[in-house]
């Protein structure tokens, strides 16, 4: 009885220690938020997956991935990972808690909190490409890249910065130049919502990016970094990308790149570059500067137990191609976006020209953008056309070819891809 009970002793310890070890394991991630007019943290962390808690909300939330099942193991996520980021920076996070998704959906990082009536909302990146999960959900492994954007939906070109010299694999954060002599750098972009490669890879889907501000970087108190464009030092690239710039003394140099017309910033400013110019008949510039190098996050506040909540069945972030609602309810993106449909204007239809006005009534994880389509109808083979697109606005008008009768349908795309339509009827052009 004694050996047993011993046995059972060990055993027991071996399982609480195989615990411990696995809850205090964390993984090293690159994270970027970038703000509204900064970057509020760039730079590699130790993290994990945890619970969290945003600042409106009452409870603690877990965020480990194994949110509404979306992985059989848990681990970090962009979510917890920026979050750790921003304790780190002293700073606060917020979100809105969705049950039927499991999932938070941001709409703070520090400062800067979204603005549903200019549209502008934040959106991840991983590894170069949009999520089509929530943050929680996604399950990041070690060396994964975490962006976050502020107005991430505005159809601006991300940008990415690097010397020219480089040829392949992950972005480099840093590189070395000679004092006194040109370091030429490359500004790549990728298209709008591309799932893109890395700039160097073969199967490449950026461009050179043309008219970039490749300028030094200012950090505030709180570590929030600036791109100085009004500096002299500040380089712009040419046609295929390229510009040098020469750096006169020794040390590290940090440098962005962006694109700044009449005061705003027209693209999502690049990755930064810390660049180290040794002094002469030296071979380094010494230990990277401490933001550059991994940190861990500060002890976390305890943490209330929350039990799970399952995922339900429809649409949502871990059931992207989630429709419309049906019997009769008002058409939804998500089941998330309620719309309502005003009248038709035909009040110019003899020009070809109908008017359509909406009105949203539940914006829910909020929406990325609209299209109003029109399919000609008693033509063989027609299908729907795209007559116009945008991202804010309740109204449009669209300018249909004379002579011919259209069915028309306006189709919503929210925030995580989904999309849901709602028809709006026949409409008959007359002919000249």
């Amino acid at each position: 009885m004694r050996r047993s009970a011993a046995a059972f002793i060990v055993a027991t310890l071996v399982l609480i220690l195989a615990a411990s070890a696995a809850q205090a394991a964390q993984t090293e991630v690159n994270v970027r938020i970038e703000g509204d007019t900064e970057t509020l943290f760039e730079g590699p962390i130790l993290t994990d997956g945890h619970k969290v808690k945003g600042l409106s909300d009452s409870q603690w939330r877990r965020c480990n991935g194994l949110n509404a099942g979306a992985n059989a193991t848990a681990g970090p996520t962009p979510t917890t990972s920026s979050v750790d980021a921003m304790r780190i920076a002293g700073e606060p996070f917020d979100a809105s808690w969705y049950a039927q998704y499991d999932d938070y959906f941001i709409t703070r990082w520090g400062p800067d909190l979204q603005d549903e009536l200019e549209y502008e909302y934040w959106g991840i990146v991983v590894n170069n490409v949009y999520t089509n999960v929530g943050g929680c959900q996604y399950k990041l492994d070690k060396g994964d890249e975490v962006l976050w954007i502020y107005d991430a939906f505005s159809e601006r070109p991300r940008l990415a910065l690097y010397p020219a010299s480089y040829s392949a694999g992950a972005v480099p954060g840093t590189a070395t130049a000679t004092l006194n002599q040109p370091f030429e750098v490359e500004v790549d972009s990728w298209p709008t919502y591309s799932e893109g490669e890395p700039p160097a890879s073969p199967t490449r889907t950026t461009t050179p990016y043309q008219g970039a501000e490749v300028a030094p970087v200012t950090t505030g108190a709180k570590g929030f970094q600036a791109v100085d464009v009004g500096s002299p030092d500040t380089i712009v690239t040419a046609a295929n990308g390229r510009a040098s710039i020469t750096f006169t003394t020794p040390g590290w140099h940090r440098i962005k790149a962006t694109d700044v017309v009449a005061g705003v910033e027209t693209a999502i400013r690049s990755n930064r570059l810390d660049v180290c110019v040794p002094q002469a008949l030296a071979s380094n510039c010494g230990p990277l500067p401490a933001d550059a190098q991994v940190r861990t996050p500060p002890t976390p506040l305890p943490e209330e137990e929350v039990p799970p909540v399952p995922p339900t069945e429809g649409p949502g972030p871990g059931n992207p191609g989630g429709g419309p609602s049906g019997g009769g309810q008002p058409p939804t993106v998500g089941d998330r976006v309620s719309v309502a449909l005003e009248s038709l204007d035909r009040s110019r239809i003899a020009s070809g020209v109908v008017g359509v006005s909406w009105q949203i009534r539940d914006p829910g994880v909020g929406v990325r953008k609209w299209t109003i389509a029109s399919k000609r109808l008693g033509r063989k083979g027609a299908g729907f056309v795209n007559r116009a697109s945008g991202k804010a606005k309740t109204s449009a008008r669209v300018r249909l070819p004379l002579g011919g009768t259209y069915r028309l349908k306006i189709t919503f795309v929210d925030l995580l891809g989904r999309s849901a339509s709602a028809q709006l009827g026949k409409v008959q052009v007359p002919g000249r």
